[in-house]
């Protein structure tokens, strides 16, 4: 009976990597797509962080698995406190978010298809030469040095995009979304 049951079809595994599915993002291509990333703080303030990496992932099964769990579920995100754990809590957060880019950026088989750029002082970005397709744009930002709350914000401000051949895409929106932008 044990070898019956080991015989039966094993259902597809969506985290299982299938570089057939990522092979169309490795060429160049000619479109191009800019905009701002930025967490929204409380108080409904912009923060924005001068070179934070942005990096566009292709949509495929593999990435989809490791977006919807790492990023859509927002394992890292923390709870709030009291101010004299804050810091703390703003450190383990930061750590938990970078691990979770760190996962992605590690991953060698997936590096050829990832395009990765930097926000200039006011969070604005741009990529050039982008083939066609599904992406995800990801960014970790943490924050600034700042006195204030809202400039001490943390968090992976995400997009979904669809991008047509030769499309200049433009004035893209890259938040945590906790805002009504997502």
């Amino acid at each position: 009976m044990a070898s019956a049951e080991a015989a039966a079809p094993i259902p597809p595994n969506p985290s299982v990597f299938n570089e057939k599915e990522l092979f169309a993002y490795k060429a160049k291509g000619h479109g191009s797509a800019a905009g701002q990333v930025f967490l929204r703080a409380v108080s409904g303030k912009a923060v924005t962080q001068a070179g934070a990496s942005i990096v566009l992932i292709p949509i495929s099964s593999y990435t989809r698995a490791w977006f919807d769990k790492q990023v859509r579920e927002n394992t890292c995100s923390s709870k709030g406190g009291a101010s004299s754990e804050t810091h703390a809590t703003q450190t383990s957060t930061v750590d938990c978010f970078r691990g979770v880019m760190d996962q992605l950026l590690t991953d060698k088989r997936l590096l050829p298809y990832l395009r990765v750029t930097r926000a200039n002082p006011t969070g604005h970005f741009w990529f050039t030469k982008v083939p066609a397709g599904r992406y995800y744009v990801v960014s970790l930002l943490e924050g600034s040095g700042g006195a204030h709350q809202d400039e001490r914000a943390v968090g992976i401000a995400w997009l979904t995009l669809e991008l047509d051949a030769d499309e200049k895409a433009t004035n893209l929106v890259v938040t945590d979304c906790k805002s009504s932008l997502c």
